[in-house]
């Protein structure tokens, strides 16, 4: 089973789940709703409309091509799976807001994403379902599209480049729902505007800052407006950006989330299936691989694991299952050929890769320095760094910061950086409330979303896309990594300094593993100023070996 039917199977073995998490009672006002902790627990007093996203798979499952999978332990009925869907249909036009918009994240919010990714996902639904869909359904979408359309086309949201990618997919399929000529004039803006701000390294700004994951969430929505517009100019920036991902790619088709500022792990399969279509040959590459592979759970937990993400996204694979080039990829390379040999340094993203016959580095930088060895496609090393943990503080290099410089060295790269303490954005009780009561007009909540971005741009944090702590400024320690290549030996060293008092072996908390297990260093009672920690791993025909070790005090001999 290839990466693009288990990734299918898995949506079609949920399906049943998606339908049971809806309320299917007529007579309620919320009949047709996936949000079960607003219809059924009643802990969320709005409808977060993400959830109507989930209607669009089901609807596409009710297809006849489908018909194989079904049974009392397959897929439903598709007479069920469609009832769903004109149900979803139906509670996604009531809880609009007049105006054409909807919420996602709190009561009043008038989301620019919340309208544009239902809009997309109902709007693949129609292109998919064709003649299926019935009359009143088709009009009823028509009529929300139109709405919702002339909401967002005088919007932007360059905070996030793939919002704004987004918007232009989804006003593509409006004006493909509808026939409004304008919404295609409108999408074609927001294409070229993002185009616009294409970096020197072919990544587009996420928050201020790059995210691999955005990467490919922005390459889907572009190519899904090339789809349906028929217009190319975008092409090129999408080979750029590929090409910008490709190093980065791990040779599983995953990607390290560190080295985003959101710490998104997804990996297009629709996007790069589109750009393949259109004679790419990197992103032709890495659908070969995907026919011959799977990461598994590992691609599925990006976007698919749990309840939220499971009714946002599950249309996407079964989209990808229309457009899937089932030969157009035939003779293609596999995508450790184009793998660039040696170091890809990117000092713009603060990330680096290092690829030979045999092995391949992945070096987050911007992320606080985790580390990933693979040999072949196996994840031999895992090294996410250091933290230190003093009673009731914690300090570690993790937190996204671009500005950390990447120093070269004769063999390999490194970075150095002060160690944070650890710090979470959780909203109490006077955030929440002044989120309210500055979200009930149109007016109010839309300069309250403007300070949001401010705040969001200026810490460099999705705050509630994200759990990622949030890197902070000077600290008692510093933290250095150096990771070299020589031959067959990938050596990560680093190094911790106290500028007051000195580090106990007891604090040190090691996130290191090596093939799946987890490693902990033998026990010790020493305290120092500095410690220096060596790690080896030697990669050849019979396996890979490893070697640890840590050094109290100066450290200046590994051996």
């Amino acid at each position: 089973m290839n990466d693009f039917e288990y990734q299918l199977r898995f949506v079609c073995d949920a399906a049943w789940r998606m339908v049971e998490m809806q309320d299917r009672d007529a007579l309620s006002p919320s009949h047709g709703c996936f949000h079960y902790a607003y219809w059924r627990d009643k802990t969320s007093e709005f409808p977060d409309a993400r959830f109507q996203e989930a209607g669009a798979a089901v609807g596409l499952l009710s297809l006849s091509r489908f018909d194989d999978t079904r049974g009392p332990n397959g897929l439903p009925a598709a007479s069920e799976l469609y009832r769903s869907f004109s149900a979803a249909l139906r509670f996604w036009e009531a809880s609009q807001y007049p105006e054409g918009c909807w919420d996602e994240w709190y009561k009043g919010e008038r989301g620019f994403a919340a309208t544009e990714f239902t809009m997309i996902a109902y709007g693949l639904a129609s292109r998919y379902l064709g003649e299926q869909m019935d009359s009143p359904d088709r009009q009823r979408l028509a009529d929300t599209m139109l709405k919702a359309g002339r909401w967002l086309a005088p919007r932007h949201d360059r905070v996030k480049a793939n919002h704004e990618a987004a918007a232009a997919a989804a006003l593509a399929l409006a004006w493909e729902v509808t026939g409004v000529t304008e919404f295609r004039d409108a999408a074609q803006e927001k294409i070229q505007d993002t185009l616009a701000r294409q970096t020197d390294e072919g990544w587009f700004p996420e928050v201020g800052g790059m995210d691999l994951g955005y990467c490919s969430v922005l390459l889907d929505y572009v190519m899904i407006y090339v789809d349906v517009t028929g217009d190319h100019s975008p092409v090129p920036a999408m080979a750029r950006l590929v090409g910008f991902m490709l190093p980065f790619i791990h040779p599983d088709v995953t990607v390290s989330p560190e080295a985003g500022l959101c710490l998104n792990p997804y990996v297009s399969r629709l996007g790069f299936c589109l750009l393949a279509a259109q004679g790419d040959p990197t992103a032709a590459a890495i659908i070969a691989t995907l026919k011959t592979t799977s990461p598994g759970r590992g691609a599925l937990s990006t976007f698919l694991a749990d309840d939220l993400r499971l009714l946002r996204w599950s249309y996407l694979p079964v989209v990808t299952g229309f457009v899937y080039p089932a030969d157009s990829t035939k003779g293609a390379s596999s995508l450790a050929d184009f793998y660039p040999a040696g170091w890809t340094v990117r000092n713009g993203s603060a990330i680096a890769a290092h690829h030979s016959e045999g092995h391949h580095v992945y070096f987050s930088v911007a992320g606080g320095g985790a580390v990933r060895v693979y040999m072949k496609e196996e994840l031999i090393c895992e090294d996410l760094g250091v933290d230190i943990v003093s009673g009731d503080s914690s300090w570690g290099s993790a937190g996204y910061q671009a500005d950390r410089s990447i120093v070269r060295t004769d063999t390999g790269v490194g970075f150095e950086s002060p160690m944070s303490k650890a710090a979470f954005v959780y909203p109490g009780f006077l955030p929440r409330l002044i989120l309210r009561l500055g979200s009930i007009t149109p007016v109010t909540s839309r300069l309250l979303r403007r300070a949001i971005d401010r705040y969001r741009l200026r810490n460099s944090t999705a705050i509630n896309q994200s759990a990622a702590p949030v890197a902070g400024g000077g600290s008692r320690f510093l933290f250095a990594r150096e990771v070299s290549v020589d031959g067959a030996v990938v050596e990560i060293v680093d190094r911790i300094v106290s500028k007051q008092g000195a580090i106990g072996f007891d604090e040190l908390n090691f996130k290191l593993s090596f093939s799946g297990e987890r490693y902990t260093p033998p026990a010790d009672t020493w305290r120092e100023s500095a410690v220096r920690i060596v790690k080896r791993i030697s990669v050849s025909n019979r396996g890979a070996e490893f070697y640890v070790r840590v050094l109290p005090g100066t450290g200046d001999s590994a051996e």
